[in-house]
């Protein structure tokens, strides 16, 4: 994760006082007193941050970014494994990440009090709702162990086809959210308008199968502070935009920029009298470039009878981009977008292939496999053999 600035670097000392022994009169032996440690609690209103860091984060930074991932909201470096933040409850919302880029990360509550955070740790603890977190997480962690597992072992299985993989991944999917739904669902009934629902209601929100109006019940069940942060009102939107841009619906349009940096629109490409099939994808996306080996084969077999191939590049830098074009042998036209694309079409997650009709209607998305070529087929006969 990058930021552009730092805001301010939070780096206290934790304070120590000691009460030195006193000297016994004549000839007694001296009796040393045990050491008294005092820690020097926050200010009111304030949490502190008691961080562990791994051995291999020594000298790198933490990074505290809010539930709205605007920025880092501050910083500080960890110096012999351990690393401190003193910080007002009242500016970080319901919950808040540590992150070091590329290495660690952790949720935590800020709430007043001190937190003890390890960076290695699946929830940071020492106060009432960091704990009862810490807790429910880990119970978390035996199911989604159990799914990972079930997954990689699909993945690396030789016998199965790519579609056999799939129907099987999707089993362990679904058997997975069986289990965490209820969970789910009660976390937001006994925590409403806390950490924990706002938890549980991102979670029932990111689950397939979720509708807008479907999402909006479980709008009615949490309270104010959590129906305002902004991740809940994101997701809100995507939902909004999900449910504008399916079947059956006219494109929505965007700009972008081509691989040359020259201003584009997808309207340059649908609604212009042929099939188009759009890929929303990145060079970092594993699926995506797996993907791209059948959207070669469609390229081969339908350009000629009409078909337009464009992707859209999304969540991406420039210059991977460009790079993947070129280690993949991409031939189809780009457009750069890195975000308004996907909030525009409620994407969010890749690849996201779209079929568009001549009239610039949407046909069908989340396309995959020969699910493409069936619908092409089906178009062919339907319009005389030209797309």
């Amino acid at each position: 994760m990058k930021t552009n600035q730092w805001i301010r670097l939070g780096l206290f000392a934790l304070a120590t006082t000691f009460v030195l022994p006193a000297v016994a009169q004549r000839k007694r032996s001296a009796k040393r007193k045990v050491a008294k440690v005092t820690i020097m609690q926050p200010q009111a209103g304030n949490y502190r941050i008691d961080g562990i860091a791994p051995s291999d984060a020594d000298g790198k930074w933490v990074y505290l970014y809010r539930s709205n991932g605007q920025g880092a909201a501050d910083s500080v470096q960890v110096s012999n494994g351990k690393f401190t933040i003193e910080r007002m409850v009242a500016e970080d919302g319901l919950l808040a990440h540590l992150i070091i880029p590329k290495a660690y990360s952790l949720s935590f509550i800020p709430e007043e009090g001190i937190i003890k955070a390890d960076l290695s740790a699946s929830g940071a603890t020492g106060t009432p709702l960091n704990d009862l977190y810490a807790q429910k997480a880990k119970e978390r962690e035996a199911i989604e162990a159990d799914a990972r597992g079930r997954l990689m072992t699909i993945r690396g299985d030789k016998t199965l086809s790519d579609e056999a993989k799939g129907e099987a991944m999707e089993q362990v999917s679904n058997a997975y959210y069986a289990k965490i739904k209820p969970l789910a669902e009660a976390d937001l009934k006994e925590h409403p308008n806390d950490a924990i629902g706002l938890i549980a209601l991102q979670s029932l929100l990111g689950m397939d199968g979720v509708t807008l109006s479907s999402a909006e019940a479980l709008l009615q069940q949490a309270g104010d502070r959590v129906r305002a942060d902004e991740g809940i009102t994101k997701m809100i939107g995507r939902l909004r935009s999900l449910e504008t841009t399916q079947a059956g619906h006219q494109f929505v349009d965007f700009a972008g920029v081509d691989d040359a940096n020259k201003a584009v629109r997808l309207s340059d490409y649908v609604g212009k009298g042929h099939y188009v099939l759009v890929d929303f994808w990145a060079s970092w996306c594993g699926p995506c470039r797996r993907a791209i080996g059948h959207l070669k084969k469609v390229r081969d077999a339908y350009t000629d009878k009409g078909l337009v191939i464009l992707g859209i590049v999304v969540w991406d830098e420039m210059a991977d981009h460009l790079k993947a074009m070129k280690d993949l042998e991409i031939t189809w036209p780009q457009i750069f977008n890195k975000s308004d694309a996907t909030d525009l079409y409620g994407i969010s997650g890749i690849p996201q292939i779209i079929l568009f009709d001549p009239a610039g209607k949407i046909v069908a998305r989340d396309l995959h496999g020969d699910a493409i070529n069936k619908l092409l087929d089906k178009a062919l006969l339907d319009n005389g053999g030209k797309l």
